[in-house]
């Protein structure tokens, strides 16, 4: 018996999968590794073909998107799914199927006819064991927290790649979602020796240096910083954390530290490209933060004073800027009070006592019912 599609014979004795012959497959070029297991997260491409037919209906290939799906959960039809489990990653196959393992008697009109067979051909492009994802999930709160280190270092390597796939693909928000799921799992879980908490810290640094960079790439710089920190408490010479921590700090306006710990990274990585630029990106940077502020002073202290040293700001010169506009304000309007967030970092009301200074008001912070008060005053306004 045999069965004609695209011009290809197919031998039923020598392609048959299952025992009565009605998924038939052909390798096109052989995987590697064993058989895609069950509860795996597959990655594939396929095009689908109507007996009789040259052109797809259905193909991944065109829509230039890869298919992903969870192994075992019923969503493929009976004869790709079955199809799929005999193959291992990287194989090429077709595999045709019967009606009875397809769409049967009724089809789907009118894109596939009553009692029509398919052939696929599919490639396997990579697969994840998820096997323990999928138990985790299906566990109770309770029990998951008794999860034994095995099942959540499972859970780990399956929801890491899925996590290293978003990030590849820019899409950083998810990526995060997941990588920070993870970190909590391994942060909480119970380790019964040495070796399995080193396992789990060798895990963690790999986690929040991957959340660093995320954090770098969206542009929120001080959650990079705390992911950085974590890292550098397991491994303070890891260069990919003093690199990170750098630049984190050299975007939050911290040129010093972000140039100790830049400059510590390229002792470890001499000849880094991305080290070395963001070192000269720092020092062209400090080198305008300089020389606005000594633009700065000129302005308001006068020629006589233009010889004097600058006051040295650890803030962007843009957070400068706004303060001197908010003062100038402040001084124009009726008020006599201007009021700061309790949250400004001591670098940021170095900027406001300054100028505070500069412009001739008072500067005054006190603690008012637990809570912290920064604010400057017009002096005439002062009891």
């Amino acid at each position: 018996m045999s069965r004609l599609f695209l011009e290809k014979e197919i031998s039923v004795q020598d392609c048959s999968i299952i025992a009565d012959g009605l998924i038939l497959k052909e390798v096109l070029k052989q995987g590697v590794g064993c058989p895609i297991p069950e509860k795996s997260i597959v990655y594939i491409h396929y095009d689908a073909f109507l007996e009789g037919q040259k052109e797809s209906f259905d193909s991944t290939r065109l829509r230039d998107r890869p298919f992903k799906f969870l192994l075992g959960d019923g969503k493929l039809l009976p004869g790709l799914e079955i199809g799929i489990q005999t193959m291992k990653n990287g194989e090429l196959s077709r595999i045709m199927v019967s009606p009875k393992y397809a769409l049967g008697e009724m089809g789907c009109p009118p894109r596939i006819p009553p009692n029509a067979e398919i052939l696929y051909e599919v490639q396997v492009l990579k697969f994840i064991p998820g096997k323990d994802v999928v138990e985790f999930e299906e566990m109770s709160l309770e029990d998951r927290k008794k999860a034994p280190f095995e099942k959540i270092i499972g859970v780990y390597q399956c929801d890491n790649r899925l996590a290293n796939d978003l990030f590849h693909k820019k899409m950083f928000k998810p990526a995060i979602a997941r990588y920070r799921r993870i970190v909590t799992l391994l942060e909480e879980v119970a380790v019964a020796n040495e070796e399995e908490d080193e396992q789990r810290k060798g895990y963690l640094l790999k986690l929040y240096l991957n959340l660093a960079q995320c954090y770098l790439n969206i542009q929120t710089p001080r959650k990079a910083i705390i992911y950085a920190d974590l890292a550098l408490k397991i491994d303070s010479n890891n260069p990919k954390g003093l690199y990170r921590m750098g630049r984190a700090l050299y975007l939050t306006g911290s040129y010093e530290r972000a140039e100790h710990y830049l400059c510590k990274a390229k002792k470890h990585k001499p000849y880094e490209k991305s080290i070395n630029e963001a070192i000269k990106e720092l020092e062209k940077k400090r080198k305008s933060h300089l020389d606005w502020e000594k633009m700065f002073c000129k302005r308001m202290l006068g020629s006589e004073e233009e010889n004097q040293k600058p006051f040295q700001f650890q803030e962007p010169p843009e957070f400068v800027e706004i303060i001197d506009s908010e003062i100038n304000k402040f001084i124009e309007s009726d008020k006599k009070e201007l009021h700061f967030q309790p949250t400004y970092s001591e670098s940021q009301l170095d900027v406001v006592k300054y100028l505070a200074q500069a412009y001739n008001l008072a500067y005054v912070s006190k603690i008012l019912n637990g809570v912290k008060i920064n604010k400057v005053v017009k002096k005439m306004c002062l009891a």
